[in-house]
């Protein structure tokens, strides 16, 4: 006796599938199941291919969630613009004549096209030549897309690292950097007289 397409029908107790069954034709090209049963190790009519089957419909229907991946490793490479680190990827902008020109830092330089240029060299790329790159750059840092003028840049830097070691202690380091007063020779001579 046939049965409906659409009635369910226990299969025996020796196949591993418990629930009702649909029977249904399914047209599989040749080369496919040979392929599935080669893969497998079975021969492409061997009844254990049915269980097979169903296993790669359900993945197909459910694939198993991706792997996470893991956030990429941070590049140690950028450009070291005196006290300011550049991470690889940072975008740098200017502009003359209203005209934007950009370049990027690729490893341990910034690229200008093909060319590897200064912040200054950069800044100072069209003009006259006297531009300060810490007022004439922007920056857009990896992962952001905000663009920030390398001087704000420059001291929001110098305000972290002044709240890591405290308050006092950057001021102590700017002061010792800065370059001494010397006399003249008028004030030398006032000293003496005293």
């Amino acid at each position: 006796m046939s049965t409906p397409e659409s009635t369910p029908v226990s299969k025996p107790a020796s196949k591993p599938y418990k629930r009702p069954l649909y029977y249904m034709n399914v047209a599989v090209p040749t080369d496919l199941l040979e392929a599935l049963g080669e893969h497998t190790g079975h021969f492409w009519s061997d009844p254990l291919m049915e269980p097979i089957i169903w296993d790669a419909i359900r993945a197909l229907m459910n694939p198993a969630p991706a792997a996470p991946q893991q956030p990429a490793a941070p590049s140690e490479a950028g450009y070291q613009w005196k006290q300011v680190f550049l991470p690889e990827g940072t975008k740098l902008r200017a502009s003359f004549g209203r005209q934007p020109y950009f370049a990027v830092v690729e490893g341990a330089e910034i690229k200008c096209g093909e060319r590897s240029i200064s912040p200054s060299g950069f800044a100072n790329l069209h003009g006259s030549g006297n531009r300060n790159a810490w007022k004439a750059i922007w920056l857009r840092l990896p992962g952001s897309d905000a663009w920030l003028l390398a001087d704000v840049f420059r001291s929001a830097r110098n305000k972290a690292i002044a709240r890591m070691f405290g308050d006092d202690a950057p001021a102590a380091a700017i002061k010792s950097r800065a370059t001494p007063r010397l006399r003249r020779d008028d004030d030398k001579d006032k000293v003496k007289d005293r």
